[in-house]
């Protein structure tokens, strides 16, 4: 049977005692000291990060939409807007006649965005009009194609310039698509790789 050295006294005490039967001194404390130090910490302590766990992968999809969702809903309300837009003016110009429209002037409406007025002639009578289109004066034409109704000429369509919109609908929907999957590829290659460990 092992005797435990007091690490007071320095004598020899059975392993079963508490104190030391010279000096009293708790000698379960010196076997807890020494049984710390021989400890064997190489596999404890260990954080393990899994990147690919579901709930970081829930997570990342809630910020991801977030983030992208009101520009994909942006995109395709602009793509709606135009599209119905451009249907119903064709709709409307089905059986109008085709003139030219030169730019005049331009209507203020607010924050600095102006519509343009435009005037074309059927019969020697000049008529006016602007597209539904609000821009900075660079954005309109000084020509455009006016469709109008032969039974009444002042019932007119112009290029309302949706066709603007529904592009820019379009890159956007395709933009945020893209930066979507894109995180995703680069998180399940992330996650695909050696598992990252951090040591304490």
């Amino acid at each position: 049977m092992n005797n435990v050295k007091c690490p007071n006294c320095g004598n020899e005490n059975k392993n079963t005692n508490i104190r030391c039967e010279f000096c009293g001194t708790e000698l379960n404390q010196s076997v807890k000291e020494d049984n710390f130090l021989n400890r064997d910490y190489s596999q404890e302590n260990v954080k393990v990060i899994n990147l690919e766990t579901k709930k970081a992968k829930h997570i990342i999809s809630i910020i991801l939409i977030f983030i992208l969702a009101p520009w994909f809903l942006l995109g395709f309300a602009f793509i709606g807007v135009s599209t119905y837009s451009k249907i119903y003016d064709n709709n409307k110009s089905k059986n109008y006649l085709e003139t030219e429209g030169k730019l005049v002037s331009y209507d203020y409406q607010y924050d600095e965005l102006y519509n343009g007025v435009y005037e074309y002639c059927v019969n020697d009578i000049i008529y006016r009009g602007s597209p539904n289109l609000l821009s900075n004066p660079s954005g309109f034409k000084q020509t455009i194609t006016v469709k109008y109704n032969p039974n009444n000429p002042s019932e007119y369509v112009m290029d309302s310039g949706w066709n603007k919109s529904m592009f820019c609908g379009i890159i956007m929907v395709i933009v945020t698509l893209g930066i979507f999957i894109l995180i995703k590829i680069l998180l399940k290659k992330i996650s695909n790789k050696d598992t990252i460990t951090l040591s304490f």
